[in-house]
């Protein structure tokens, strides 16, 4: 891999490209929260502290390090503080308790934990700390209940405080292992995704480039920062890039625009369910009253990314990645085709294939695959799990798991996860397809289709839906606008409004839950209404 262009990424690693952007403009605002700023020196310093103060707590490079934190300030220094460590940064969900709690510390071999006092319960609820575990550190004062065990506490300030003493970095590479991240865990336990410090900034500059970003973008991310969208996609991005970022503590449809208008953003980042749940807000005079150009979002069914872009004017870019191997696939600002994914990235290779690992011709439903085209930019395998690593490769090629097709013009779309692809009547039904169908009818705010026992064989769809109005929401009007937009067999036979979807830790709605729920005394069924669909003749 060529020096130079190593150097110009920071080395390759994120603590490196933080270190660059800090040499090259050091009062540049590089994080603002709540009222305070951070300059690039004052980050890239504050990531020095923390990385001083966890290798004079005993802690060695290589050694695993969990961030178990809200959105704050102090987040980005520690994660870039484990980084210059030397160490393995394990972003864990804020929700985690108990078994799940306990499993990502004890799976990742985490040594050390950074957490807050709000969040002490969860920890001190566990009856058995993993063996692992030495370590705790504590922002905002410890709390009432401490741990059990043998374990050694500290005050986030005291770590801070280690600084002072005279501590050696190591030396960082591009191909060391920088993060343990884990997977939604839709069908069974999460998988540990072993990062290298490279791919983070790959996708970094990618979504820079892609995105148009310049020192003078502020970029505004709501999403909890344990979550690649806000890390990498919002945060490492505008570090890349010399740009600021607005970090929020969390969404909120209500007071989203007053907060982007607040902090001066000209970007934001969104999970799919932000849009609709945005578009759903009273009208205002004040849409378009912001500084807001560009979306980098999840694929929208284009009639809501339309409605979007020209309700409150902005430009959303789609893209298109797994933990596994970033983001790979962009839609591009200038010739991009609504409805699709876009185009590769200039480090990807993707290409769609059957089931015997052929390559298909345009226009045909297959397996999206990916290769990098560079080392160390996908993931190394899952932690302690090479089993489900080589389940993942066949032909040199891994597999997404997601099934899509590419046009004449390079333009990938997605139609359907494998394992959610429905049949019905002999026909292949897309549940994304039937998603955006039902996300069109006023009130239904989120929407899934999953397959459900047919007597007949094969499957019937059942629509899970979030609404607006549970207790008013009429499911037999929906049923005829499904039949009036969809073909036939595409028609859900079974209507469920649920208070809030299964989700995995991403925000994933986790439709194997929905499946496994099936049809339950509160499912509304057309054919018990006396309802068919229309056929056409």
């Amino acid at each position: 891999m060529n020096k130079n262009y190593l150097r110009d990424l920071g080395g390759g690693t994120s603590s490196g490209l933080l270190a660059t952007r800090a040499n090259y403009a050091p009062d540049h605002p590089a994080v603002a929260f709540e009222g305070t700023e951070l300059t690039y020196r004052e980050l890239d310093d504050g990531a020095s502290s923390v990385a001083a103060g966890l290798l004079t707590m005993g802690l060695r490079p290589g050694d695993a390090v969990s961030v178990f934190l809200s959105n704050r300030l102090e987040y980005l220094p520690a994660v870039f503080g484990i980084s210059r460590a030397g160490m393995r940064y394990v972003p864990v969900n804020t929700a985690f308790k108990g078994s799940f709690l306990e499993y990502a510390l004890d799976h990742s071999d985490s040594r050390a934990l950074i957490t807050e006092s709000r969040l002490g319960d969860p920890l001190a609820d566990l009856t058995v700390l993993p063996s692992n575990l030495a370590h705790v550190v504590y922002l905002g004062g410890q709390p009432e209940r401490l741990p059990r065990g043998d374990i050694a506490t500290y005050a986030w300030d005291d770590v801070i405080a280690k600084s002072e003493v005279q501590v050696d970095f190591p030396e960082l590479r591009p191909d060391d292992i920088s993060a343990i991240t884990y997977t939604s865990g839709t069908t069974g336990r999460s998988k540990g995704v072993l990062a290298p410090a490279l791919q983070g900034v790959i996708m970094a500059r990618e979504t820079a480039a892609v995105m148009d970003t310049t020192t003078r973008d502020r970029l505004y991310t709501c999403l909890p920062l344990f979550h690649g969208a806000a890390m990498t996609a919002a945060c490492m991005h505008a570090i890349y890039a010399g740009a600021t970022i607005c970090l929020s503590p969390k969404f909120s449809a209500s007071r989203f625009w007053d907060e982007i208008r607040d902090s001066g953003a000209t970007q934001f980042n969104a999970l799919g369910s932000m849009i609709p749940m945005l578009l759903a807000q009273p009208p205002s005079d004040r849409d378009r009253e912001h500084d807001v150009e560009r979306v980098f979002a999840a694929p929208a069914p284009p009639e809501i990314l339309h409605r979007f872009e020209a309700r409150f004017g902005v430009h959303i870019v789609e893209g298109y990645g797994v933990s596994e191997i970033k983001n790979v696939i962009y839609n591009p600002l200038v010739g991009r085709k609504v409805g699709s994914l876009g185009l590769p990235t200039p480090s990807s290779i993707i290409q769609i294939h059957d089931d015997l690992g052929e390559q298909v011709s345009p226009g045909e439903v297959g397996e999206i695959v990916y290769r990098p085209k560079m080392a160390h930019i996908m993931f190394k395998g899952y932690h302690k799990d090479p089993e489900a690593t080589l389940a993942t490769m066949d032909d040199l090629w891994w597999h997404t798991g997601d099934l899509g097709y590419v046009d004449h013009d390079g333009f990938f779309y997605f139609t359907d996860r494998k394992k959610d692809a429905l049949r019905r009547r002999g026909e292949n039904i897309s549940s994304q397809e039937v998603e955006a169908a039902l996300m069109l009818y006023p009130g239904v705010h989120e929407a899934a289709a999953v397959a459900v026992h047919s007597d007949l064989g094969e499957d019937e769809v059942m629509a899970v839906l979030e609404v607006s109005d549970p207790h008013g929401f009429d499911l037999e009007a929906l049923f005829r606008h499904c039949d009036s937009t969809m073909p036939h067999f595409m028609v859900p036979r079974y209507y469920k409004i649920a208070v809030s979807m299964p989700r995995t830790p991403t925000g994933k709605i986790r439709k194997v839950a929905l499946r496994e729920d099936g049809v339950a005394d509160d499912t509304w069924d057309a054919h018990a209404a006396g309802l068919r669909t229309t056929r056409n003749l």
